[in-house]
């Protein structure tokens, strides 16, 4: 059983990097990525943290947002990140910072003109690092009194379509894939069948788009899709000759029930055959880079 796709407290989650190695070993895991978003800076504690756990193939990672042609967002996740060779990741994560806190004071001055007084610093308090995203501004409203739960905060003001929304800017995903690329690890485009709009033949066109910038694989197995889309991306990665790849997207108790390696709700299980191509695949990459 496998987890590629998880996230810690160095992003939006509950868990610190050090921390998911021994979860990953009590969940009977064969394999475990971290990914989280937009930053490395958990990967060397999560990686040291798994030396203990010989059996448990663990994958340094990261998750970034990019853009496609028609101008939606979507996530690309790198899998085998050389933390060696990030000169170009990082870079593009200087940008993502920048972005977030641009996102930020735009989202504080909606709140102030719904009567809602927050400041950077009450938020800069709910975030231990540099990813700033809504789930901070909710925790920080929630102690601030203004909502009585995160959830509320979404649903009433920082959801998508509510009133103190702020669209993210991010990168191309032709920009986020050869960052991925020039650290040495391949490109899953992540939980591809969650976009209200997506249909199988709007899945195709944006993998043929990935495809022409190096896409490696897609993420077919995802606690959101339903048996049916997980076919329809195993067909069209079958089809496109891409890579075999699946994960929770833990992020430990801001996703109520969602367990690591299993999901919720419904029987969920990645297969561990979709492993050893991946390694394969890094393993290539690496070797081309060094020739």
């Amino acid at each position: 059983m496998l987890d590629l796709h998880c996230h810690s407290t160095a992003s939006d989650g509950t868990v610190a990097p050090e921390d998911l190695p021994a979860l990953a070993h009590a969940a009977g895991l064969g394999a475990l990525a971290l990914t989280d978003h937009d930053t490395i800076d958990g990967l060397q504690p999560f990686m040291n943290a798994g030396k203990k756990f010989p059996s448990i193939s663990f994958l340094p990672g990261v998750e970034l947002a990019g853009s496609v042609s028609s101008g939606e967002h979507y996530h690309l996740l790198g899998l085998g990140v050389d933390l060696g060779s990030c000169t170009a990741l990082r870079a593009l994560m200087v940008r993502l910072v920048h972005y977030r806190r641009q996102r930020g004071e735009q989202m504080l001055a909606k709140l102030r003109e719904l009567g809602v007084d927050l400041s950077m610093e009450q938020v800069r308090a709910c975030c231990p690092n540099n990813v700033l995203g809504r789930p901070h501004f909710a925790e920080a409203m929630v102690r601030a009194g203004v909502c009585r739960t995160t959830r509320a905060a979404f649903e009433r003001y920082l959801g998508r379509g509510k009133p103190a929304h702020v669209g993210r800017k991010v990168p191309s995903a032709a920009e986020c894939l050869h960052a991925i690329h020039a650290a040495g690890a391949v490109s899953i485009w992540a939980h591809p069948m969650t976009s209200n709009s997506m249909t199988g033949r709007k899945c195709l066109r944006i993998v043929e788009e990935l495809q022409a910038d190096g896409l490696d694989g897609i993420e077919a197995y995802y606690p959101e899709h339903s048996k049916a889309q997980t076919d329809t991306v195993k067909k069209i990665a079958h089809e496109r000759g891409l890579l075999l790849s699946g994960g929770t997207d833990f992020h430990g108790k801001l996703i109520a029930g969602l367990q690591l390696g299993i999901g919720k709700g419904h029987p969920f299980q990645v297969p561990d055959s979709l492993l050893q191509p991946i390694l394969d695949r890094i393993a290539s990459r690496r070797s081309r880079r060094s020739a």
